[in-house]
């Protein structure tokens, strides 16, 4: 069965939203099957990682944290991975990262040291929020939490590189159509910051390369279950 990862710190601002939107990948990913690793805030750490890749065959990588070109950062900010250093654990995993500016260096360090294929940013990650609402219904986070879950699930679903790519791209104009004909201010921003996000994602890596879903019987319905005992014993019966 693959295994997803999910790295989501959640004290500071930004924080709580990034959390809040790769809970909801969790929640994708359990629902098709796969086995999960959630570390939440003070498990956001390198040693925890590395321990955690160390033991574990992490197909998948869902990276929350703030950035920089060469920093990505957990619990409390602090350093997880540096450019040349610690980025190796990596190796052999596709990867996302929600964080900001780690495609310029960081990123294609990862790819370097056999990473298989990772999108994120190369520009600093935007996103409006409004403090009048809490962090699970607030309106002009929701375009931003939409884009961060078509990526996710384009890759639980099995996707390419490519294909997770357009799936990001596509959300982002998605939105930007929807909200065009807006005449509030606050909405231009919203617009403002998934033009910039989508002019800003990267996508680095194998392009052929994807992780298998998992095929779960239990999700058959009794009928389909019923068909599928009958074949086999149609077949069976045959031989």
């Amino acid at each position: 069965m693959p295994t997803v990862l999910f790295f989501r710190p959640n004290k500071d601002f930004a924080m709580q939203y990034a959390s809040h939107w790769l809970g909801l990948g969790v929640e994708e990913a359990a629902r098709r099957g796969y086995s999960v690793i959630d570390l939440v805030d003070a498990a956001t750490t390198f040693e925890v990682l590395k321990e955690t890749m160390a033991s574990e065959k992490v197909d998948i990588a869902i990276m929350g944290g703030h950035g920089s070109p060469t920093v990505f950062t957990g619990y409390e900010q602090k350093i997880v991975f540096e450019a040349c250093s610690g980025d190796e654990v990596m190796s052999g995993t596709i990867s996302h990262f929600l964080s900001c500016s780690v495609g310029q260096i960081l990123l294609p360090s990862i790819i370097e040291k056999k990473g298989v294929w990772t999108v994120g940013y190369q520009v600093d990650f935007e996103f409006s929020a409004n403090t009048n609402y809490a962090v699970e219904q607030d309106p002009y986070a929701e375009p931003f939490k939409d884009v961060t879950l078509a990526i996710i699930r384009k890759i639980l679903d099995g996707g390419t590189l490519k294909e997770v790519w357009d799936a990001g791209i596509a959300k982002c104009n998605e939105w930007i159509a929807k909200l065009w004909s807006r005449p509030e201010t606050d909405w231009a921003e919203v617009i403002a910051g998934l033009e910039h996000d989508r002019d800003g994602m990267i996508a680095l890596g194998d392009g052929e390369a994807y992780v298998l879903p998992p095929r779960r019987m239990a999700m058959l319905t009794p009928p389909q279950m019923l068909g599928l005992g009958l074949i086999s014993y149609l077949v069976v019966g045959r031989k």
